[in-house]
């Protein structure tokens, strides 16, 4: 795994100046680290520059892609006879293998499952892991609904092969634990350099140790000043200037040198930058004055201008066809699945009460587009309210008897299915609102901030203020607030597993009428 050398800790406050001798050192190279004293010294692996994290994630997910294949094979070959089947079979069940190896593995990537800091959570894992499993089993059971092909697998194969799976993978991310627990494969967090020991700096380092990432270690800070430099910044003993620096990442392993310096010294950090180049180091400028203003999402360019990103449209590549990929399987196959009662709901409003059967509303679509929004018809035809300025309150007249039972369950929002196999919403998403929908004695979009934020997706038939307790009736103006509050939440933190966690909880409280009139 390459040389070993030895560090001290960096949790002792002391500092020393990296030339001074003590009787508690270690010489590394031409350079004289000093100890404090009781500092005990760890031993430290040189990991191969090779071996980044992102090489390591990539290599867990190569390796799950292959076990559910291999999974397959030998189940295959015990439950079908493999000498008995044509290799057109055979191929068949390797494809559809191959295809849920594709899917599992993007579901849990867009989990985070893939990320460093989670790899050796195995709690975490297990419940992502079987989360995206079940997700890409409910794919191949909806795609061979549609392509009538479910008939042509043995039971007893698929049975055995989804056991199987996840069995594996829990094995393999025990495996993985127990070799990172033993340092046999070295550190792998990433070792990081701190250039800066003044306000900017401070902030920096402060930022990271409050994160409590463990993929990050702070290895040392070096200032070029030649005065107002303190000794330590937050225990991290400030080790000399970026000359001493050149010398040390030639002894201890270093990643990534990350300059914390006001952004105004442009000369500086000019030079800085071209002494640096010097290492096979990655270098990185931190904009930590600007963080806390704005919201930094990564650079890009604009033609061939650099641009910092601070504000990025959700749901788009990938993820936004993962959404719509969603919406249209899942909610086609529920439109189709719900049709019966559907059908025997309308039966019972067209007796219960004279009118149609849908009530349709103009709502807030995506990019605050008027929608026209399809609900089942609660109340008496003469009574309803099109522009959705009268909210509806407990024991409201105007609902009629089945409306009622409608309401309690939210069968009333079934025909929005219709909404989601058009385009207009998705499954889940902040709820759409009426146009003239008001909180308190204002319309809603003039009494809470950020409101039209939330119209930066489509709208949902529930949604994540829904499951955690704000459904029904809006007559505060705190109650609005908390539901854009989460609304936000989702747009800003939202993956498969969220949606698929909110569905789950959706069906949970359809049986509470709690707030439901």
């Amino acid at each position: 795994m390459g040389a070993a050398v030895y560090e001290p800790s960096l949790d002792s406050g002391a500092a020393h100046n990296l030339h001074e001798t003590t009787p508690d050192a270690r010489i590394l190279g031409d350079t004289i680290f000093p100890i404090p004293h009781g500092t005990r010294c760890r031993h430290v692996f040189r990991r191969p520059n090779w071996l980044s994290p992102e090489i390591w994630a990539l290599a867990v997910g190569a390796i799950d892609f292959c076990l559910i294949p291999a999974a397959a094979v030998p189940a295959f070959a015990i439950y079908s006879g493999i000498m008995d089947q044509t290799v057109a079979e055979a191929g068949r069940h390797v494809l559809t293998s191959l295809f849920a190896a594709t899917v599992f593995v993007g579901l849990l990537k867009q989990f985070g499952g893939y990320r460093l800091k989670q790899l050796p959570r195995l709690p975490w894992q297990l419940t992502h892991i079987l989360t995206a499993w079940g997700l890409t089993v409910a794919v191949l059971l909806v795609v061979g609904f549609f392509s009538k092909t479910s008939d042509v697998y043995s039971r007893g194969w698929m049975l055995s092969w989804i056991i199987t799976v996840p069995m594996l993978l829990l094995m393999e991310r025990g495996l993985l634990r127990a070799l990172v627990a033993t340092d046999a494969v070295g550190s792998l967090a990433r070792s990081v350099v701190v250039i800066g020991a003044g306000d900017e700096g401070q902030r920096l380092i402060a930022r990271l140790l409050a994160g409590q990432d463990n993929t990050v270690t702070i290895r040392g800070v070096f200032d070029d000043r030649k005065s107002r430099v303190p000794s330590a910044v937050y225990g991290l003993a400030v080790r000399g200037t970026t000359d001493d620096l050149l010398n040390f990442a030639g002894h201890v392993p270093v990643d990534e040198v990350i300059i914390a310096l006001p952004l105004k010294a442009e000369c500086r950090l000019r030079s800085l930058c071209d002494k640096l180049k010097a290492l096979a180091i990655d270098v990185r400028l931190s904009i930590e004055p600007l963080a806390e203003t704005f919201r930094a999402r990564g650079m890009g360019y604009v033609g061939d201008i650099p641009v910092l990103n601070v504000v990025n449209r959700p749901l788009k590549n990938w993820g936004g066809f993962a959404k719509i990929l969603e919406d249209k399987v899942l909610g086609a196959f529920l439109l189709v699945f719900l049709s019966p009662l559907m059908g025997l709901i309308a039966i019972l409003i067209k007796l219960d009460s004279k009118g149609p059967v849908f009530f349709v509303q103009r709502r807030f679509g995506f990019n605050n587009k008027v929608i026209r929004v399809f609900k089942f018809r609660t109340m008496y035809s003469d009574r309803g309210d099109l522009t959705g300025a009268q909210r509806t309150v407990k024991n409201d007249p105007r609902v009629t008897r089945i409306g009622r039972v409608l309401r309690a369950l939210s069968m009333d929002e079934l025909p929005q299915l219709l909404n989601v196999v058009r385009g207009d919403m998705s499954l889940v998403g902040p709820r759409p609102h009426a146009i003239e929908m008001k909180a308190g004695d204002r319309l809603y979009c003039q009494a809470v901030e950020q409101y039209l934020h939330r119209h930066r997706v489509r709208p949902g038939i529930t949604g994540w203020a829904q499951v955690n307790g704000l459904r029904g009736e809006v007559d505060t103006l705190e109650k609005a607030n908390a539901r854009v509050i989460y609304d936000l939440y989702y747009i800003e933190n939202w993956s498969p597993g969220l949606d698929f966690k909110i569905l789950l909880k959706t069906a949970g409280i359809l049986a509470s009428s709690e707030n439901a009139y």
